[in-house]
């Protein structure tokens, strides 16, 4: 495993309830996520490290529509903070404030005893805010972001006891993203669309660039 996939390494929480390797029909899911990545990029010469640091903090709600499968809703918090940023020209520190509001559908699928393999489809509101600053702490630049986006995660399920299950998730292994972005800036006020596809994969190196582990909980 790369510097990268080990940088991006997070840890998600949430909390599950297994009635015999199933989720009955009518069970409510209650749970929450949390993760953390920080990375460092050593320039080289006298300049100051660049420092990246993100986070995910994640509220979810379902009910299972029938037997292993729960439709419900996601509210996710994405801070992200970047620290002497070299922008060809200065060192600037950037802060990005994400909010996510959306539904989902997860389907389990027992491969073995214990283990289970599961997919996880999803649509979301999407609103950000990202400001820039120099080194003086002086606003460069402000830019909103406001859009939707559909999403796949994969994962692998394993009983760790009765009532608990461990999970190693690709989150968002697969993103489609429609966004409008405003620059803020008195100086620039600019808009753009964007369109875009984005994969979990690495396609330069042919690994993986984000993997989670976490657990869930049915009331």
């Amino acid at each position: 495993m790369t510097k990268k996939i080990l940088a991006t390494l997070v840890t998600f929480a949430c909390f599950s309830n297994f009635s015999f390797g199933q989720i009955k029909k009518e069970s409510i899911l209650l749970g929450g996520q949390i993760g953390y990545s920080n990375t460092d990029i050593d320039y080289s010469g006298n300049q100051p490290n660049q420092k990246n640091e993100n986070a995910a903090f994640n509220i979810s709600i379902g009910k299972a529509v029938k037997e292993n499968s729960i439709f419900g809703l996601n509210l996710t918090y994405l801070p992200a903070k970047i620290k002497n940023y070299f922008n060809g020209a200065n060192f600037v520190s950037r802060n990005t404030n994400q909010y996510n509001f959306g539904i989902f559908y997860r389907k389990y699928k027992k491969l073995a005893k214990d283990f289970y393999f599961f997919t996880e489809l999803g649509a979301s509101y999407i609103n950000a805010k990202q400001t820039s600053t120099d080194t003086s702490g002086i606003n460069l630049e402000t830019i909103k972001q406001s859009g939707a986006q559909v999403y796949l995660t994969p994962g692998l399920s394993y009983k760790i006891l009765n009532k608990l299950h461990l999970e190693i998730i690709i989150p968002n292994i697969v993103t489609i993203q429609y966004a409008v972005t405003k620059d803020k800036t008195p100086t620039l006020q600019a808009k753009q669309k964007q369109l875009f596809f984005n994969s979990s994969l690495n396609s330069t190196g042919g690994g993986l660039t984000f993997v989670g582990v976490g657990f869930h909980f049915i009331l």
